[in-house]
């Protein structure tokens, strides 16, 4: 089978979107298949871009957020995708690259699958700081949500929350089906001792966020419920992994909140040391009021951490409370701080637990349910 994948957003960026389309395209091409990526890149990833079955179009910065890239002649991929002779156009985003994807499917009459990845209805801080504006911008992206996900001939959520939310605005033709992680790479056995190296940890208790540093992230609460884990934990560390547009505000916030010392920044890391950032870690915490998945709690629960996440959305449809990680009131801080304190001290039963829930999202698993998609359709 050839597959495009349609994204506006992939290599050198890392995010959640990323990490999926690259493990699906690495079990896909396993097991025979094709995978083609048309993508936004920068000259200099078109330059460097070395992959013959990624092809960059041209592309400039989306100004709030300029990791995220808007392409500017993404309608010539159809030539190529008529010449490879694709039999499945997935898109990955709802951009210019996914209107090209909406594009190529029609011309062509190449059956077509959308999946959405990110809430951008309840990203609109990026376009004003007025709520009415928001309020305003919000309606009209579920109409164009509604409108984009209409096209295709099936559209998927990474979870059923989200699928059950595209549903309640008009979107039809939705299955759940979600991203799958690699629970050999995330395992229990990892090596957390080179990372406690590097930044002085030592034998402290180490509570770990990983993911973009983004305000819809809410890392907000976790600097203010910091103070409350101090007194029940004094040895504890809170290791902040990734980079963003809020990366200094959220460092400010720790100062301000009086918890600065108690916080480690490291910026970006490269993706052969993430699963080694888990290893080092005693509980991970995912306070994001944003996650239509949350590949970063399946991850963490492969590897046997306790997560302390967020009774929200996709979260608290993976976690159960207590029984493999803690859910705690996004907006209170005190709460927040019980389940990550509980998250430090849960013991074994816990995290085997949270292992065997990691494994229910095997790349495989997920890839069978993908091609049986793909194959209905075909």
């Amino acid at each position: 089978m050839r597959i495009a994948f349609y994204t506006d957003t992939y290599l050198p960026n890392r995010d959640g979107v990323v990490t999926a389309i690259l493990n699906f395209r690495k079990e896909l091409e396993k097991r025979g298949h094709e995978v083609y990526i048309f993508a936004s890149g920068s000259a200099k990833a078109r330059r460097e871009n070395e992959d013959p079955n990624v092809f960059y179009h041209s592309s400039t910065p989306f100004r709030p957020y300029p990791q995220y890239r808007i392409a500017l002649f993404p309608f010539l991929s159809e030539r190529k995708v008529r010449s490879l002779k694709i039999d499945v156009i997935h898109s990955h985003g709802m951009a210019t690259m996914g209107l090209a994807a909406d594009r190529a499917a029609h011309d062509l009459k190449i059956p077509y699958v959308g999946t959405m990845h990110t809430l951008i209805p309840q990203a609109t801080h990026y376009v004003s700081n007025l709520g009415s504006v928001q309020k305003a911008a919000e309606r009209v992206a579920w109409g164009y949500l509604k409108l984009y996900y209409n096209r295709c001939d099936a559209a998927t959520a990474p979870s059923n929350v989200i699928k059950e939310m595209m549903e309640a605005h008009g979107i039809r033709n939705v299955s759940a089906l979600p991203n799958g992680i690699d629970v050999r790479r995330f395992n229990p056995r990892l090596d957390g001792d080179p990372v406690r190296g590097w930044w002085n940890l030592g034998r402290k208790k180490v509570v770990l966020h990983l993911g973009r540093l983004v305000l819809e992230k809410n890392l907000e609460v976790l600097t203010r419920a910091a103070l409350f884990v101090v007194e029940e934990e004094p040895d504890v560390k809170f290791l902040i992994v990734g980079t963003g547009p809020a990366a200094s505000h959220y460092r400010e916030l720790a100062l301000k909140n009086h918890v600065g010392r108690y916080f480690i920044f490291t910026g970006f890391v490269e993706d052969r040391w993430v699963p080694n950032y888990y290893a080092c870690a005693d509980a991970v915490v995912v306070p994001s009021k944003f996650e239509t998945q949350g590949l970063v709690t399946l991850e963490a629960m492969a590897c046997g951490k306790p997560v302390a996440g967020a009774d929200f959305l996709a979260t608290k449809e993976v976690v159960r409370d207590g029984k493999d990680g803690f859910l705690f009131d996004p907006d209170d801080p005190e709460d927040c701080a019980e389940k990550v304190i509980a998250a430090l001290r849960a013991g074994k039963k816990l995290r085997e637990a949270a292992r065997r829930k990691g494994t229910e999202y095997s790349i495989e698993k997920c890839t069978n349910r993908l091609l049986a998609l793909y194959e209905g359709l075909i």
